[in-house]
């Protein structure tokens, strides 16, 4: 049985999880075969409690980290193809789109630090990269308003995506999940930077950055 949390399918995502650079793959090729696994979209990768401990790649389709309580969620970030996750944490990780991953035990992974150590410095600055955008997603939870948290997300975008109308993630459930907010409010916000000339929104997927240093005054820690 799929257990759904939500239901969006965004074509972009952002704040995905470690990046399968050159140095990555050179680890990852001195594995043994992995298993293959496809799942649908809205199907859950991994869940809490799970006992077998694994580590995956993320081969294509997209998928999110979240934390489910009951009434509420938060999504933590995203994994695109190239990311590597990991299945033992407290995390839901759910398929946003039809998605293939290769997967290893732990323990092989462990058995390759042992035989090559210097293999440990890649997995430990993926590790870090992880932890920072915890400590980032942290920060902006503690430190800045909702609107500072739309602000910022906002501008990210623009700078992932190198054009002024950006791409919005998916439904908008989603990315109120993803700026920890309500639907409500997250629309109450966009409304008000439409009405300010801040942004404009040509249709329900997109939005054009009008004043990029009005969103970067509000971006600002509080």
């Amino acid at each position: 049985m799929v257990t759904k949390i939500s239901d969006g399918h965004p074509p972009h995502c952002p704040g995905h999880g470690a990046g399968h650079n050159a140095s990555a793959s050179d680890w990852l090729e001195r594995l043994p075969a992995g298993r293959q696994n496809r799942y649908d979209s809205g199907e859950m990768i991994c869940r809490p409690g799970m006992t077998h401990n694994r580590v995956f790649l993320l081969n294509s389709g997209s998928a999110r980290i979240c934390l489910s309580a009951e009434h509420r969620e938060l999504t933590l970030g995203c994994l695109k193809p190239g990311s590597i996750y990991v299945t033992h944490t407290r995390a839901w990780v759910e398929t946003l789109e039809p998605t293939t991953i290769t997967s290893w035990p732990i323990e092989q992974l462990t058995l390759l630090i042992v035989e090559a150590p210097e293999i440990a410095i890649t997995a430990m600055r993926e590790v870090g990269q992880m932890l920072q955008q915890a400590t980032s997603l942290i920060e902006d939870l503690a430190f800045r308003s909702v609107e500072s948290r739309l602000a910022r997300y906002l501008l990210l975008e623009e700078s992932t995506q190198q054009r002024q109308t950006i791409e919005l993630t998916g439904q908008t459930e989603l990315l109120a999940s993803l700026l920890g907010t309500s639907r409500q409010t997250l629309s109450t916000l966009l409304n008000r930077m439409i009405r300010d000339g801040i942004v404009a929104r040509p249709d329900r997927q997109h939005l054009t950055l009008l004043d990029t240093l009005r969103l970067q005054q509000l971006a600002s820690v509080s």
